[in-house]
């Protein structure tokens, strides 16, 4: 396999400023509720309870919790439901982990605990965690007429416009091979001649001037007024953290953390759009274009956390986790097909993938603030409130401290477009001798400035818990709703996904 070099400010210079661009961002920004089955079982209200392996996530005090040590693993299967509306189009897609025998491992850690008398400083306690916050597994299936006039052939006209036919020819007689060429035209010029490389080579684009080696303008064989578009996507892989914590308790009263995070981002995105529906005399009747997206990224973060017990049963906290410094790597690799009205099928398949220049993405620091009410050992209730300013996503270049004309861009973008997201997680548990009960509910609102529904969250929890021993089995149910925009490949256009996650988690902890 062929890697090619470019850098990250040439795939942007074919690029606009939209939604999708910052909806990548966010992809890599948002948490889901993902962790133990108990803490995920109250709706991931725990910043003021701590005494769970994923809760010290969310406050590292809560690490002095824990009376034993313990060691805990999750294991979950997870579906998403999503209804996307394009031109007034609705069309259902389920994607399910179950289904494509995929568990994921969302938690496993281990915490040491240490109790004396002997000074004011009556425990501390250590631990490392591993925990999910986001599976990316998912499968969109958009389709509609487009009745706007956008075409994925004006996507390869646009690119090609400007670009010297001799570049985007093949010379086979001179040893060159599609690879070859698509290769040199990304080092050489960028991504976007590779677009007009694609086009060209498909037969979806004419020279106005065949003869001339220095044309540079060129038209559609596809004529239109409205198309049939069809846009699948499918992804996989997970963003997942590992908290190394340690903290103490002040005279049985005052709980202190403190949290180094690491980071670590695997994506994988197949994305294929198909087109059709073009007039009866177009010499184009179909296409379709393939792109496969693959990211890897790794970061940094640090937390800081207490728990103030006010009584023996009432406690609040307050934790502030720094901005995420996430570091990423992106590949991708293209194809393309078409058909004629005289039945003819070309495909263009370059065996090369597009490697970019890494960037970074500056994520928003958050405040974590948190009350709960333990009822001795009939069970307890818990409120959690979260800030977080969207405002400040951040992108810009790893090697520099100057950020490039399109992250300029962009985090203006942001600056201007985005806002502070509020988030209230609500959670119970009630116990019945050796099983526990458990409820919660959680929303955040949108971080997008002039809607009040756009990637806003809200989902419920239910969970229950045994105790056999020193060894606890737990289990839980999460229904989580949102909507997204999802802009088409190659396209302006947007449509509305309304997605439904539910997820079954089921885990066990074992006290030593």
């Amino acid at each position: 396999m062929k890697l090619l070099y470019i850098t990250l400010i040439a795939l942007f210079a074919s690029l606009t400023i939209s939604a999708q661009t910052l909806q990548d961002g966010l992809r890599y920004t948002e948490d889901d509720l993902v962790g133990s089955a108990r803490f995920t079982g109250m709706g991931g209200a725990f910043s003021s309870l701590g005494g769970d392996l994923s809760a010290i996530g969310l406050n590292p005090a809560g690490v002095t919790t824990f009376s034993t040590n313990r060691i805990s693993g999750t294991l979950s299967f997870f579906g998403k439901s999503n209804d996307a509306n394009y031109f007034n189009n609705t069309h259902g897609h389920d994607y399910s982990s179950f289904e494509d025998q995929i568990a994921s491992f969302d938690q496993m850690g281990v915490v040491w605990a240490y109790q004396s008398d002997a000074s004011d400083w009556n425990k501390i306690a250590f631990a490392i965690n591993y925990n999910k916050t986001n599976n990316f597994g998912n499968d969109i299936f958009i389709q509609g007429l487009n009745t706007a006039g956008n075409s994925v052939t004006n996507y390869f006209l646009d690119r090609a416009n400007g670009v010297y036919l001799s570049d985007i020819e093949v010379d086979s007689n001179a040893g060159e091979t599609r690879t070859d060429v698509y290769q040199w035209l990304g080092e050489t010029y960028g991504y976007g001649a590779q677009q007009a490389f694609l086009g060209y080579q498909s037969y979806l684009l004419n020279p106005v001037d065949s003869n001339d080696p220095n044309n540079t303008q060129y038209t559609s064989s596809a004529t239109f007024s409205q198309v049939e578009q069809a846009n699948r996507i499918a992804s996989e892989g997970s963003k997942s953290r590992i908290d190394i914590t340690f903290g103490g308790t002040y005279q049985k009263k005052l709980q202190l953390g403190f949290s180094l995070s690491t980071y670590s981002i695997d994506f994988v995105e197949n994305n294929r759009i198909e087109e059709k529906g073009y007039d009866a005399g177009s010499d184009l009747q179909y296409l379709k274009f393939n792109n496969t997206l693959r990211v890897e990224g790794s970061g940094l973060a640090l937390k800081f956390g207490a728990i103030y017990k006010l009584t023996k049963s009432f406690r609040m906290s307050l934790a502030f986790h720094s901005p995420q410094w996430l570091e990423l790597e992106e590949t991708t690799k293209q194809s393309i097909t078409t058909r004629f009205a005289n039945g003819d099928v070309v495909s263009v398949a370059p065996d090369a993938e597009n490697l970019f220049a890494p960037y970074k993405i500056i994520t928003p620091s958050k405040f974590v603030a948190g009350t709960s009410y333990v009822f001795g050992k009939k069970g307890l209730l818990s409120v959690d409130y979260t800030y977080q300013n969207y405002a400040n996503l951040h992108f810009k270049e790893k090697d520099s401290d100057a950020d490039t004309t399109y992250f300029d861009s962009l985090n203006d973008y942001i600056s201007d477009n985005m806002q502070a997201v509020h988030k209230i997680n609500i959670g119970g548990e009630m116990k019945l001798d050796k099983m526990s009960l458990r409820a919660g509910t959680f929303m955040s609102t949108s971080p997008y400035k002039n809607t009040d529904d756009l990637n806003a969250v809200k989902g419920y929890s239910l969970g229950l818990g045994y105790t056999f021993d020193d060894i606890t089995m737990d289990l839980s149910y999460i229904s989580t709703q949102k909507k997204i925009k999802q802009t088409l490949s190659a396209l302006p256009d947007a449509a509305t996904v309304d997605q439904t996650t539910g997820k079954f988690t089921l885990g066990i902890r074992y006290n030593f």
